[in-house]
């Protein structure tokens, strides 16, 4: 039971380290969780910008991605065979599963109703609307739009990358 849950808590921190090494796209646009990431971006700056510039180059990413591919196994790799299985690749799909359920569900029943589902949706557009809104007028007018679109495809586009590799 303790290595489950230090699996769960391990895989957390390994998804908040894929998610934000493409500092480029805020991962807080697209995620549904209530995690302060601009906090979350600043460490990972400090830890990982080792030129000191404020961004990370590819180098320092690719360190990122590395430093949570690391995570991952420590986590997950339960057979201890220094990759993932499909196997124990399914328990990590299924763990974030479950903690996107329990955070969907706010009343606790265990359902996610359409109310709390077009919560989460509401509150979802609401923060890709705060990354987005150049002009600040609380919408996005086309070229907005458009730039979201273009982070979120660079967003899933280096996620696939890194599930593939």
């Amino acid at each position: 039971m303790i290595k489950l849950q230090n699996i769960i808590k391990s895989r957390y921190l390994a998804a908040l380290l894929f998610s934000t090494s493409y500092l480029g796209l805020s991962p807080s646009a697209f995620s549904e969780s209530d995690i302060d990431w601009e906090t979350k971006r600043a460490e990972i700056k400090e830890k990982f910008d080792s030129d000191g510039d404020g961004k990370l180059n590819e180098a320092e990413r690719q360190a990122l991605k590395e430093a949570g591919k690391q995570k991952m196994l420590e986590r997950f790799d339960t057979d201890g065979d220094g990759k993932l299985s499909d196997a124990e690749r399914e328990v990590a799909k299924q763990q974030r599963q479950a903690k996107r359920k329990k955070r969907m569900d706010t009343d606790g029943d265990g359902v996610i109703s359409d109310a709390e589902r077009e919560a989460a949706k509401e509150k979802r557009r609401a923060r890709i609307v705060k990354r987005f809104d150049a002009d600040g007028d609380g919408q996005l007018n086309d070229e907005e739009r458009e730039a979201a679109k273009a982070a979120k495809e660079k967003f899933m586009k280096r996620r696939n990358d890194s599930v593939e590799s």
